[in-house]
Formats: structure tokens, C-alpha cells, sequence
């Protein structure tokens, strides 16, 4: 039964085929587009029954009292994905953004006691309830926005206390909104303060949180920023080894600013996914073209922060890997709730197609949090998450800059933004 409908859909980018992911130039130009189409959904199950050429629908199957959205010609396409976010912090880094336009940067930034060490400061200090209030906002801008899945992160807390409690306002929003929330524990974030002399007892902590997390269930991931700034090889393969038998994906901040050996190290313990690869090398582009973790790149880090390398996409995408985009949306180094404006940055700064970067921000997202046979495609069966941009074609997706032209999200079959107006409360 079919009991709302989307029609007429001037360009429907189905990205038909997305329980496997998209390799390769030749498929990651694949949108699986239909002209003149309609997405028809089942409500109750939030779930899509139809989607194909509006004169194929079998209208029979329509309710008595299906209500239409009127797409008028429009451009029609799975939410988007965001697949690396750190949305549960307090306080904000203004200053830093001005600090960097001087010529400071990120690491003399966090040398002299800013950057993550700051919002770790505010993130202790608040409590559970405001960092709740604060994260469910910023859920609702990246809804308005057209991304309807979301990986968050812990990792500014740095103590027991504060990183369970980001874990718990976490699980919090799961049950407070619409769309998929996938939680990392990312207590291997930084070495805090008070360990700095002490560096194998905050490790220590973070395999005793580790083994917590995991056993009480409260983080689908977890991650470690392998970096000079942040924690070394060897001390990586100590938190790895301790997860082993855990249930928790391995995710990873990978060569971030230089080619430190970390994505090929990462590709070896099955990590579900390397992101940032600003510095990747040649052997972590090798070990990524025949594995299957999935390449995160992260081009509003290089913008907002104004330092480091774009990620090798075309090298990436030309050897083979399954590369996926997203907004690394965090207090220090890119405020930016946008996956439009990520692939904007994608096509100026990495020579992305628009195919490559709807690609990479829907079905490819979706396989680097596991959830390749959910979302990140409009496939009979699978979840109802689908968008509707204010535009003609696709292409005009990354043109548009610094208005925001998704006028219609729905989530699992529920309406949550109608004619660029949010309809509910988040």
C-alpha cells in the first residue's frame, strides 16, 4: 500500500544498486537517475514501495486518501548520509577561526592550550541536559539541510565521567529524533592535559572505557586520532588489540596532515572507514583500493581551517576506492552543517563530479557506518529517507553556494521539512 506519494519528480536519483558500494569512476557517475518519475511510500512502515517512471506506478496500490507531494518537476534523492560528525560539545572556538585568519595555526592553536583542549574545558563544565538541548539542535540544521543519517562522536570529554556522559546524551537523541544516529566512542581523541607526562595511563583509561562501552552497549563505533598531535601507532595498536573481541567497528582520523602509514595500518585492522587522508600516500591508496574500508573525505576541515592538503580524491576514486564525503561538523575546525556546501568544496578543491559527490554524500556514506542495505539509496524496501531539492538538476546541487535549496526532508516516511519550512518540533 502506497499511502504518500512524490510526484512529479522531474530527475529521480534512485542510486538504485546501493546495497554495494560504488568503486571506481564509471560507477561513482552511476545516480541511477529516471526522468518524469514518482517515489510512492508506505507510512506505517516507513518504507519505500515505488520508484520508477510516474506512467509505470501501478496506481491501484495507492491509498484511498493518499496525500501527494507535489515535487513540481523537481530534483528527488536519497537523504543524505553524514558520516563523521561531532555534534556533543559546549562552548565555541570563534576566537580560533580569527586566529587562523592572522596566520595561527591549528597546531600552534592547540600547542598553546586552544583547539580540542578549549571545548574540552566547556564540554566537562556543562551537564548532561544542556549538551542534550545543544547536540538535538544541531541534529535539526543538518535535517534542514537534506541529511537524514548521522555518525556522532564523543571525544571531548576526555575523562571517565564527561565521555560517558557524551555516550549517554547520544543514546539520548536516538530515541529524541527521526533519522539513524550512529554513536563512536572516541575517548582516543587527544591525550588531556593532566596525562601529559603520563601518557600510557590515559591509554590505559581509554582501553578500561573501551571495555565498558562495548559492554554495556552504548557506541556502535569507535575511533582513534592517530596524528604527532594526538596518539601514535603503537599506542593505537594497544586500543585496537583491547577491542579485538568486541562488537565495535574501528573507525579511524587517518593521515590527516601527512602520510604517517595510518591508512594502510588502519585497511589491516578492518577499519570500517579511514577519514580525513589529507596526507594519504600511495600505500594507503593501494591498501584502500583492494579493502573494504571506505575513504572519508573531509573538504570543509581544509576550508574552514584554511591549512593542510585536500584529500587525493580523483587518485582515490581512480584506483578504485569506495570514497564517501561528509562535514567533520565540529566547534574547531568546521562549524559547517551542509553536505551541499561539502560537495561544493569537493568539486573547487578535489575535482569531484556532481555524480562523484551525490555518490559519496548518500549510498557511499551510507556503506561507511554499515548501512548500505538501509539508506543512502530509494529502493523498494528500503527506508523511506528522501529529499527534494529546489532545483532542475542535480548539477545545480553544488553550484548552488550559501543558500540552502532542500526544501522538502522526509524521514522513514515521516514529513519533517515542507516547502522549506522545518514542520516539526526537534
Amino acid at each position: 500500500m502506497i499511502d504518500l506519494l512524490i510526484e512529479p519528480c522531474g530527475q529521480l536519483l534512485t542510486l538504485a544498486g546501493g546495497s554495494k558500494v560504488r568503486r571506481g569512476p564509471v560507477a561513482m557517475n552511476d545516480v541511477g537517475l529516471v526522468c518524469d518519475a514518482a517515489v510512492g511510500i508506505n507510512v506505517s512502515s516507513g518504507t519505500v514501495e515505488y520508484a520508477g517512471p510516474a506512467a509505470e506506478l501501478d496506481r491501484s496500490l495507492l491509498s484511498s486518501s493518499c496525500p501527494v507531494i507535489d515535487a513540481g518537476g523537481s530534483v528527488v534523492l536519497p537523504g543524505f548520509v553524514d558520516s563523521h560528525t561531532h555534534l556533543v560539545f559546549a562552548g565555541n572556538r570563534a576566537d580560533e577561526f580569527y586566529m587562523r585568519s592572522r596566520g595561527d595555526s591549528y597546531q600552534s592553536i592547540a600547542q598553546a592550550g586552544g583547539g580540542i583542549r578549549k571545548t574540552m574545558d566547556a564540554t566537562r563544565g556543562a551537564d548532561e541536559d544542556e549538551l542534550f538541548r545543544l547536540a538535538k539542535k544541531r541534529v535539526s540544521r543538518l535535517y534542514e539541510n537534506g541529511t537524514t543519517s548521522i555518525e556522532t562522536k564523543s571525544g571531548y570529554g576526555l575523562d571517565a565521567d564527561s565521555e560517558f556522559k557524551s555516550l549517554r546524551v547520544i543514546n539520548r537523541l536516538r530515541d529524541a529524533i527521526p533519522g539513524i544516529l550512529m554513536g563512536t566512542y572516541l575517548g582516543a581523541h587527544l591525550i588531556p592535559p593532566e596525562y601529559k607526562d603520563n601518557r600510557s595511563a590515559y591509554v590505559e583509561l581509554v582501553i578500561d572505557q573501551l571495555g565498558r562501552v562495548a559492554a554495556e552497549g552504548l557506541s556502535d563505533f569507535y575511533d582513534i586520532f592517530v596524528d604527532p598531535l594526538a596518539f601514535n601507532q603503537e599506542e593505537a595498536e594497544l586500543i585496537v588489540k583491547s577491542a579485538a573481541n568486541s562488537t565495535l567497528g574501528l573507525k579511524l582520523h587517518a593521515d590527516e596532515f601527512g602520510d604517517d602509514g595510518t591508512t594502510a595500518w588502519g585497511v589491516g585492522h578492518n577499519a570500517i572507514s579511514c577519514d580525513h587522508l589529507g596526507g594519504v600516500g600511495d600505500s594507503g591508496i593501494d591498501a584502500l583500493a583492494t579493502s573494504n574500508t571506505v575513504a572519508t573525505l573531509l573538504p570543509a576541515t581544509m576550508f574552514f581551517t584554511g591549512h593542510g592538503k585536500y584529500a587525493p580524491a580523483r587518485k582515490l576514486i581512480e584506483a578504485g576506492c569506495a570514497v564517501a564525503l561528509a562535514t567533520d561538523l565540529n566547534p574547531g575546525s568546521s562549524l559547517i552543517y551542509s553536505m551541499p556546501l561539502t560537495m561544493t568544496l569537493a568539486v573547487l578543491n578535489m575535482k569531484l563530479t556532481a555524480e562523484e559527490c551525490i555518490v559519496a554524500s548518500t549510498t557511499n556514506a551510507a556503506h561507511a557506518l554499515g548501512l548500505g542495505s538501509m539508506v543512502g539509496s530509494i529502493e523498494t524496501g528500503k527506508r523511506a529517507d528522501v529529499i527534494i531539492a529546489d532545483v532542475k538538476s542535480y548539477e545545480e546541487i553544488p553550484y548552488h553556494v550559501g543558500y540552502n535549496l532542500i526544501s522538502d526532508v522526509i524521514i522513514r516516511g515521516r514529513v519533517i521539512k515542507r516547502s522549506g519550512k522545518m514542520i516539526i518540533d526537534q
